[in-house]
């Protein structure tokens, strides 16, 4: 078991301690945001800007690790890729309709809610599904197929939500029409135009380092990713502190949506999976690496990029809509945390409860290319 280099050390600490940092980041955005009022008023174009920068510092570092070309062996296992696809962009948007009626008073936070839960899963999916001895060669596809189908998927399914069920969202025909249009340049902005630059990037390092120096610097990408979402975290709730005070019921709201999102998805489509079978054969290992691969990568979602498009795209319509729409994407990822390292933590009564042994998986491993290191947080 090789030992761990110091940017892995770094990303896993980072990766473990994830709502402790975002918690942090939101206390202490909220209590100097509150003294300091008056400083963001004077400041708000600096702090517009710094919220770009650390929307690009999140975004191109996560394009970076996407490997477009696993997207070949996506089409592998149809069950696990409708499982996936279905997920992220139906199951996840209209459990936000739900619980957004339920739980939340703004139309604003709600649409946040909506945001939050249609982006598809990130590149740390990947890492999940391996802590769960899962197939990380299907991981990968899947992440990549997510991430492309939301290219085109996230403006129609914002667009339809807004149109159908903002109603409490008060626009005319014509804002609505420039919303629409500005979530599709958003979309292009913080998403295509990253992606266009970190594909010939990725291949530009591979070639220049060989994959093994690649893979050794890789953990560095998703640490930079973290980083970027701790500092526009504190930089938007520094900069709408008051605001967050007079919508603390809101707050609440989220809250309670994302205990019931993470309880009863984990456990609902744990218990499906198992008897639905998602893999290509009766074989228990198989059945359990393939549940993990969809509940991995449809339920975690990619909140760095939900936080971009909300800052972004509503940024039109005032600086407090679009702080009120980018609240649920940046308190999500502390109540996520908790959820995920508990399932990974329940990672060996999982296995046996899908008919397998932790041996099992064990075996399979070193008999694929060595013992790999699995570590849980």
């Amino acid at each position: 078991m090789r030992e761990r280099s110091d940017l892995e050390r770094l990303r896993d600490h980072l990766d473990k301690f994830l709502g402790m940092y975002v918690g942090l980041m939101i206390v202490i955005g909220i209590v100097t945001g509150y003294y300091a009022m008056g400083w963001v008023r004077l400041h708000a174009g600096a702090l517009n800007d710094l919220m770009m920068a650390s929307i690009y510092i999140m975004i191109f570092p996560m394009m970076v690790m996407l490997n477009v070309r696993g997207l070949a062996g996506a089409f592998r296992n149809w069950k696990v890729v409708s499982a996936v696809v279905l997920l992220n962009f139906a199951y996840g948007p209209l459990m936000a309709i739900a619980l957004g009626q339920a739980f939340i008073g703004s139309p604003f936070v709600r649409l946040g809610l909506f945001m939050a839960w249609v982006v598809p899963c990130s590149s740390m999916s990947i890492g999940y599904v391996g802590l769960m001895r899962g197939d990380i060669n299907s991981a990968t596809s899947m992440v990549a197929l997510s991430f492309i189908l939301s290219l085109a998927l996230i403006p129609v399914e914002a667009g339809l939500y807004m149109s159908t069920f903002a109603r409490g969202i008060a626009l005319s025909g014509a804002a609505l029409s420039a919303v629409e249009m500005s979530l599709v340049m958003t979309i292009i902005e913080v998403l295509l135009i990253p992606l266009v630059v970190a594909i010939p990037t990725r291949e530009a390092l591979v070639r220049m380092m060989g994959r093994d120096g690649f893979r050794r610097i890789s953990p560095l990408f998703p640490s930079l990713t973290m980083i970027g979402m701790f500092i526009i975290i504190f930089t938007i709730f520094f900069a709408h502190a008051g605001v967050l005070i007079t919508h603390i019921v809101d707050v609440l709201g989220v809250f309670y949506s994302a205990v019931v999102f993470g309880t009863v998805s984990l456990a609902v489509l744990t218990v499906l999976f198992r008897h639905l079978n998602l893999g290509r054969s009766r074989d228990p290992v198989e059945r359990y690496r393939s549940a993990m691969v969809a509940i991995l990568t449809g339920i975690p979602k990619n909140e760095a990029t939900a936080i971009a498009i909300s800052t972004v795209a509503l940024a039109s319509l005032g600086p407090q809509v679009a702080f009120l729409a980018a609240m649920p994407p940046s308190l999500l990822p502390a109540f996520q945390v908790v959820f995920i390292i508990t399932y990974l933590k329940l990672r060996d009564r999982l296995i046996k409860y899908f008919g397998s042994s932790p041996e099992e998986l064990e075996i399979l491993e070193m008999g694929v290319g060595g013992k790999v290191e699995v570590r849980i947080p």
